[in-house]
């Protein structure tokens, strides 16, 4: 066997053993001897296990984006069209991709206190994965933070959806979930496509001074005015004989 046959190996029967019975409950013996590699190989290519778990990460993390960007929607031009298609491909490839687990989602709950160079590197992935993302629903948001917004609660319903998925079983509960965040979006997408909102009566750079008695505050950005209504007069109080 060549070592990139060897090192190969190790890192399927990692990922495999890890997805089933999580990092601390996979023995460096059960991965050789599922890799079928003595010891001193795994040792020549991982200085440690933690080394082999960051390493494992990084090559399902790489696999997962492949199949992500395969799919048509990448080569959409209408912005909308390519956001509504991206479900569709999440959707269709969903249920396969992470029937037994996500490693990102695993190691994040079972090591996020035992291994910080792990849970830095799921960290760091979550935020590859949301600058990928976040273009897509740009066309759809008036801020960047807010696609950025959108994308992370999509990893959120997808991890999320492989928990609830694993818990019963049920591979299909994925794309069902990603479905229901769709119907989300495509609401979103139908109020960014409405007419422009009507110009407040007062603005920000307006020449004319505000009333007496008005109050001015800010909300998201926009300036709005409230006129008090002018106290009623009072007629004057009879005499008293």
């Amino acid at each position: 066997m060549s070592e990139a046959s060897s090192r190969i190996n190790i890192l399927e029967a990692a990922r495999d053993l890890m997805l089933r019975y999580g990092y601390a409950a996979t023995s460096v013996d059960d991965i050789c001897a599922r890799a079928r590699v003595t010891k001193g190989s795994f040792y020549h290519f991982f200085a440690t296990k933690e080394a082999l778990g960051v390493a494992v990460l990084n090559r399902f993390y790489e696999e997962g984006v492949a199949r992500m960007a395969g799919g048509t929607y990448a080569k959409m031009n209408d912005p909308h069209r390519r956001l509504l298609a991206l479900f569709d491909h999440l959707e269709a490839i969903g249920p396969e991709l992470w029937r037994d687990g996500c490693l990102m989602g695993s190691f994040a709950c079972e090591l996020a206190e035992s291994s910080q160079v792990i849970r830095r590197s799921v960290a760091e992935i979550f935020a590859e994965l949301v600058d990928r993302l976040a273009p897509i629903f740009q066309p759809i948001t008036r801020r960047r933070k807010e696609a950025e917004e959108l994308a992370e609660q999509t990893l959120m319903v997808i991890e999320g959806a492989v928990v609830m998925a694993r818990a019963r079983n049920d591979p299909s509960r994925i794309a069902s979930a990603l479905r229901r965040w769709r119907r989300i979006i495509e609401a979103h997408l139908a109020r960014s496509k409405k007419a422009p909102r009507k110009t407040n009566r007062w603005r920000a750079n307006s020449p004319l001074p505000p009333t007496r008695g008005a109050r001015q505050w800010l909300n998201h950005g926009r300036l709005k005015v409230h006129i008090s209504k002018p106290a009623t007069a009072r007629p004057p109080a009879r005499a008293s004989f």
